[in-house]
């Protein structure tokens, strides 16, 4: 591993980016990710559920149990039609649930 000053690790490169700025980038899309998700379910899924990866055309949503996970996967068709109508989801074709701590 090579030796990165904080100032190198904050600063943006036209060229490249560093690893810190790929993991504060990320960091921020799964925040945005998520909130958005969250607008469009119930209120109490929506405190249980958050966006951990969308990789290709798989939105990957972790919930904080079992029973929010199911009831979220019998909503997956409506929510399927709900995300596409969003610029940031337009590609999502499935849904992954996973039971994960939040």
């Amino acid at each position: 591993m090579s030796n990165w000053k904080i100032d190198d690790l904050l600063r943006e490169s036209h060229s490249r980016y560093s690893p810190l700025q790929k993991l504060l980038r990320q960091a921020g899309n799964q925040q945005a990710w998520t909130e958005t998700l969250r607008a469009l379910l119930p209120p109490t899924l929506a405190r249980d559920c958050r966006v951990t990866e969308m990789k290709g055309p798989v939105l990957t949503i972790a919930c904080r149990n079992a029973s929010t996970a199911t009831r979220l996967r019998f909503m997956t068709p409506d929510l399927l039609v709900a995300l596409r109508d969003l610029a940031d989801f337009r590609q999502v074709q499935s849904l992954r649930v996973r039971v994960s701590l939040i």
